[in-house]
């Protein structure tokens, strides 16, 4: 299937694919990269000959990226109604959320008996987060940063599974990020949170490492559900003044 595999995360696709990739494997990076940063938003519906059109392929390279992306949950296929972009709930936020906690506690732990000074030093020039609330040219970048940093962490275990597994679960959870940007996120004190960690590794404290990935992680899920809340209520708020049913 080329470069862009089933599972590829977000720090790996780019909007603009090279040429000479596969033209299925191009509509399924740029697909990909459009529904992991909200471009394409949840429940819109795809339009296959419009969007075929815009991205100048033939449906069957496009409905062969969409087949690839329901197989990841990132599309639903309706029956007589097509695709349309897989909507993001409380439950979904709550148990990625949860496998979060469980997998990467426990990586820092891991981390924080494993890691060399060298991996350290990488954690600290992976530390720092930055993006501008309302822009959402900028949230892109916090998320690839946020993801190498995590992603690194998991590669201190020594545990190549463990580092697949933990980039999974990141790139599921792209969207949720996402939308609590939209809320407005300290950076510095996101990267503070993350020097913290990469402290607590250093000295080789697992139980240290664990408590500081937990906190941060039950942080992150009250930022993004308060951010669906938040988009929920906007959505009806905006229904009830185009004069339609709630």
């Amino acid at each position: 299937m080329g470069r862009y595999r089933i599972g590829a995360p977000l720090i790996d696709l780019s909007p603009q694919p090279p040429v000479r990739e596969a033209m299925p494997d191009r509509m399924y990076a740029v697909l990909k990269h459009r529904i992991l940063t909200c471009i394409l938003e949840p429940g819109w519906k795809v339009n296959e000959k419009v969007l075929a059109d815009e991205l100048g392929a033939s449906r069957t390279p496009l409905r062969e990226a969409m087949n690839r992306l329901a197989l990841e949950g990132l599309l639903k296929l309706n029956p007589y109604k097509g695709f349309v972009v897989s909507p993001v709930t409380a439950e979904d936020i709550a148990h990625l959320s949860e496998v979060r906690r469980i997998v990467e506690s426990e990586t820092a732990a891991l981390a924080a008996r494993r890691a060399r000074e060298e991996d350290c030093q990488r954690l600290e020039k992976l530390c720092h987060l930055r993006y501008v609330p309302g822009n959402r040219r900028t949230y892109e970048r916090y998320l690839r940063d946020n993801t190498a940093f995590h992603i690194a962490i998991a590669r201190c275990s020594g545990n190549r599974r463990l580092e697949q597994i933990v980039a999974s679960v990141l790139d599921e959870m792209q969207r949720p990020l996402y939308l609590g940007l939209d809320l407005g996120i300290d950076a510095a004190e996101a990267t503070k949170e993350h020097k913290e960690l990469v402290d607590a590794i250093r000295a080789k404290k697992p139980a240290r490492a664990r408590k500081v990935m937990v906190d941060q992680l039950a942080r992150s899920q009250k930022r993004v559900l308060n951010a669906l809340m938040s988009a929920k209520l906007e959505s009806q708020q905006e229904t009830g003044r185009n004069g339609n049913p709630k």
